[in-house]
């Protein structure tokens, strides 16, 4: 018969005044790894927590290695005192951290409110899919290409990927170039409204080179968010589109 005995390890002092034993701060119980990520603001507050009972601890060890020194070789005042500061410096840092996040938080909510006027606005951004809606008179649509080609077929998709338009497009690099569509077919027939796409195809000098090609369309601001980064985003029709990758407003 085997028997198993529990054992609690519990820290104690030894004759330098230090603790021993227990689990280590390292340490972390199944219930803390399964935790959610903590905000800047519940991790400030939880070090300003643990401050203090680091201080509480610090000064029991403290106590302790002063009734148990060596009377001839009594505890350094100096390294003592050292050991105070750095205890002070800390605490001034986590607080210095706290109104930092005060500060962002405050700086946030300006921000979302400024990004409030962009509701309801139309803009321009790279990207290829747009909205084509009844009574719609212009598409502000472009593109950029690195290089310079010998020639560029511009052409607009519907939401199954067919070619409705085809246009020849600018060939020069490093300016934008506007794509003016009338919302007509290749026939010349006003197209439905819908979801449509924007590709264009460049040719290079050389057939074995490939010409990287910025394409930029347009859409209505239904709503503001963040993404996973924190970023600003907007959202447009079924897409987020990062508020750095707008180019106009209007």
């Amino acid at each position: 018969m085997t028997t198993t005995t529990n054992t609690t390890n519990t820290p104690t002092v030894n004759q330098y005044g230090t603790y021993s034993g227990g689990l280590s701060t390292g340490s972390k119980t199944p219930s803390e790894t399964s935790k959610t990520p903590q905000t800047d603001a519940e991790k400030t507050a939880s070090a300003t927590k643990g401050l203090g009972d680091n201080f509480q601890t610090f000064l029991t060890m403290l106590t302790t290695q002063m009734k148990n020194q060596d009377p001839l070789k009594p505890l350094d005042t100096n390294d003592m005192t050292k050991q105070l500061v750095d205890f002070a410096n800390v605490e001034q840092n986590i607080g210095t951290n706290s109104r930092l996040d005060k500060l962002v938080q405050l700086q946030s909510a300006g921000t979302a409110s400024t990004n409030l006027a962009y509701l309801g606005r139309t803009v321009a951004f790279e990207g290829d899919n747009f909205q084509y809606t009844q009574g719609m008179t212009q598409a502000p649509l472009g593109y950029e290409l690195a290089t310079s080609a010998k020639s560029v077929r511009v052409d607009i998709l519907d939401d199954k990927g067919n070619i409705v338009r085809s246009m020849p497009g600018e060939t020069t690099a490093g300016t934008k170039h506007a794509v003016n569509w009338d919302f007509k077919d290749n026939n010349g027939r006003a197209v439905q409204p819908g979801t449509y796409r924007l590709n264009v195809a460049p040719v290079s000098e050389n057939k074995n080179d490939t010409i990287k090609t910025t394409t930029y369309t347009f859409g209505t601001v239904a709503g503001i968010g963040s993404n996973k980064d924190g970023e600003t985003v907007l959202n447009i029709g079924a897409s987020e589109v990062p508020l750095s990758k707008l180019t106009t407003v209007y």
